[in-house]
């Protein structure tokens, strides 16, 4: 039986500037999201539409304004400081810059072994068998000689999958990652998502992935998962990725998919891209109304600018907020 380990009960994100509203902007609307066991979720839009907001939100590094999470059932608002640390490693965050997230004095034994000894209670010849494990299994091999290294020895790849080593040494069930390809080599970018879907085929985890890039979207989700399009802090649509990606209905959804580049020249000249009425996102306060999408659809009408659709149900696993849809 799958079990339910985050859920997003209408979550809102406002940033506030003094008391008047207008000044207030919405960077998150109305989220709601269930993650089981052994998924796949990716979490698709362009900057500034609120991704690395709602991963922050759900591993509880960033307050929300209203709404509720859940961990493993808990409502973590109301779980006491010695509970929260309790559940805090087993839902892990990989920031999005290996660079930066990995402290550079330290060797990579030491980024490893510090947390498994904190969280693993594995001391000696144990701890050392366990940091070599890890570092195998995140495709640091042979391990033994990246051992006493430092994370500048390593590629963007390389500190990446440090990062995500580091994020399975308090053995989570959940794992979080920041548009974890955005700073690495094309030529490694798939060998990064295929790492996810080993991780979370052989060990059970479930993966959530922010991303931008609509191929490795695909990649990750193409045998399951699922995907949720979000566009000014509101999700547009979500569903089964193979579904979504391949038939979007959602105006912004098509709009998002038709631009990603096509390597064939001749469907590329054949290839019709929408032009867009605006291309600025406006920016939503809590008195804004209507579709969040409305001043750049094609599609809109005068329904759009004063009601904000809901998502509903179009068919099994497949949710859309668009009154046209």
């Amino acid at each position: 039986m799958r079990q339910k380990l985050v859920e997003l009960v209408n979550v809102n994100k406002i940033f506030s500037k003094g008391f008047i509203k207008k000044n207030h902007k919405i960077v998150l609307e109305d989220i709601n999201l269930e993650l089981f066991s052994g998924d796949r979720l990716v979490i698709i839009g362009e900057s500034g539409m609120g991704k690395t907001t709602l991963a922050r939100i759900m591993v509880n590094l960033e307050p929300k304004s209203k709404g509720d999470i859940y961990w493993m059932g808990k409502n973590i608002n109301k779980l006491s400081s010695k509970e929260k640390k309790e559940l805090s490693p087993k839902i892990q965050y990989v920031h999005q810059d290996p660079y930066g997230s990995l402290h550079p004095s330290k060797t990579i034994f030491k980024i490893l072994a510090d947390p498994l000894k904190k969280n693993e209670k594995i001391v000696g010849k144990n701890l050392y068998n366990k940091t070599l494990e890890l570092m195998e299994k995140v495709g640091l091999s042979p391990a033994d000689y990246y051992l006493n290294k430092y994370p500048h020895h390593l590629s963007g790849g390389g500190r990446q999958r440090l990062a995500i080593a580091r994020s399975l040494t308090t053995n989570p069930q959940v794992i979080v990652a920041d548009e974890p390809i955005s700073m690495i080599d094309m030529s490694l970018r798939t060998t990064i998502i295929e790492l996810f879907k080993e991780l979370n085929n052989e060990d059970n985890l479930a993966i959530v992935l922010i991303l931008h890039d609509i191929g490795a979207a695909k990649f990750f989700t193409y045998e399951k998962g699922d995907v949720i399009i979000l566009y000014g802090g509101k999700i547009v649509e979500k569903g089964r990725g193979i579904k979504i990606l391949s038939n979007p209905k959602h105006p912004y959804t098509k709009v998002l998919i038709n631009s990603t580049p096509i390597v064939d020249p001749e469907l590329a000249k054949n290839r019709k891209i929408e032009q867009l009425r605006s291309y600025e996102v406006p920016i939503r306060t809590p008195e804004s109304k209507g579709c969040p999408f409305s001043h750049a659809c094609n599609q809109f009408a005068q329904k759009c600018l004063e009601e904000n659709p809901k998502l509903k149900k179009i068919e099994d696993n497949h949710e859309v907020a668009c009154h046209f849809c």
